[in-house]
């Protein structure tokens, strides 16, 4: 007996029943799962239903990242609403603002915060006072974005989780019978989550949140007195927050919230945390780069020079570099000298006996300090030293 294909065809028979009214920077999910409710329905069954036979597959993705012209158009039909009204609660009605990304991509840029990352947190994100102030409670899009860390209303960090059984906050999972802000698992009420206060030695990171929502929302920041589109500006964070996530190794004695940067990385490297000490970091790593567009250009070069960053790490393994942010560093950090000073065999010898003879480390940048030059990028020296390593 043939095995029956299984129908993964759209559903053209039926119109919703009920279509709540899209509200302001609503999610997709979030809209989608709040229509679910109103039918009765968990997600995945409203979609089988209503939308496409095999809902559950499709309400396994990230809906509010999927691009589907087919799907856009089969809600708009069946809600009765404008496709730019659908396409208005999907991340890609970011897209050209806030991220790039190739036309069949599956997964978020690094602007747009994955719905689970181990590294910085472990669900979908909220604020329990933005919740609780709803008339009707929703998920909203900036909770997704990565520099969106806190919120600037509330003056509280967003959560990641329901604090009474530390399950993540995942819409697909909600039953028919619950609202949207109740957790799916221990049915506790997130509008009653704990909320960490920020207090007034944090207050500078609002201000980078409120500065990069406002760039956002005009398609431009003014740096140096001029307009810069915001696209570029947030490509350019994610490459300047790794170069930042220095560690201990940080040197930005100026910045407001280095010290509490460098207390966060050594608990983390310590313990993992159910807190929300990884949230707390990304929110001052976001901060730090807010910092460095300060004072332009004084305090990117200051930072470049105090830790010893050459031309080349600040494009070191990044892809698709802004034009803009290729400029601003070619212009302001200077390209070195790869060739650099002669250097004889018998220097590197030379440096390696005398770690030898310390008891030191002997290592391409330890031998690369006794002779005077950059471990890397002197081309000379690294043959050299390689050629030695290997006859060692």
């Amino acid at each position: 007996m043939k095995k029956q294909k299984r129908n993964r065809d759209w559903v053209q028979d039926y119109f919703f029943l009920i279509v709540p009214k899209p509200l302001k920077d609503e999610l997709l999910s979030s809209w989608l799962t709040r229509m679910a409710i109103e039918h009765r329905r968990s997600l995945s069954e409203f979609i089988s239903l209503f939308i496409r036979h095999e809902g559950s597959a499709i309400s396994r993705t990230d809906l509010d990242f999927l691009y589907d012209e087919k799907l856009f158009k089969h809600l708009a039909q069946k809600s009765h609403l404008l496709k730019k009204e659908i396409f208005s609660l999907s991340l890609h009605s970011e897209e050209g603002h806030l991220f790039l990304c190739d036309e069949n991509s599956l997964y978020p840029p690094l602007q747009i915060r994955k719905l689970t990352d181990k590294r910085t947190h472990k669900g979908l994100m909220y604020c329990p006072k933005c919740l609780d102030e709803d008339k009707i409670p929703y998920f909203r899009k900036m909770w997704r974005y990565n520099f969106y860390n806190a919120c600037p209303e509330h003056k509280i960090f967003l959560t990641d989780r329901c604090w009474r059984c530390y399950n993540k906050i995942s819409l697909p999972k909600i039953k028919h019978e619950k609202e949207l802000c109740i957790c799916y698992n221990c049915e506790k009420d997130l509008r009653e989550s704990v909320t960490i206060p920020i207090h007034s030695n944090y207050e500078y990171g609002l201000k980078a949140i409120k500065w990069f929502e406002k760039g956002l929302t005009r398609g431009y920041f003014v740096i140096n007195k001029q307009k810069v589109k915001s696209i570029f500006v947030f490509e350019s964070l994610t490459y300047l927050r790794f170069l930042l996530d220095r560690k201990e190794k940080l040197n930005l004695e100026a910045f407001p919230l280095i010290e509490e940067y460098k207390t966060i990385c050594k608990k983390l490297d310590r313990y993992n945390s159910k807190k929300t000490l990884s949230i707390k970091k990304e929110f001052i790593l976001t901060s730090m780069v807010y910092y460095l567009f300060q004072n332009y250009p004084t305090n990117l070069i200051n930072f470049s020079k105090d830790n010893h960053l050459t031309h080349r790490e600040f494009f070191h393994g990044f892809r698709n570099i802004p034009f803009w942010y290729k400029e601003m560093i070619d212009e302001l950090i200077p390209i070195q000298n790869k060739i650099g000073r002669e250097i004889s065999e018998s220097e590197v010898i030379g440096a390696i006996k005398y770690l030898k003879n310390q008891g030191k480390v002997i290592n391409q940048i330890s031998v690369a300090e006794i002779v005077g030059c950059h471990f890397t990028i002197h081309k000379q020296f690294v043959k050299k030293y390689k050629k030695l390593n290997k006859s060692r």
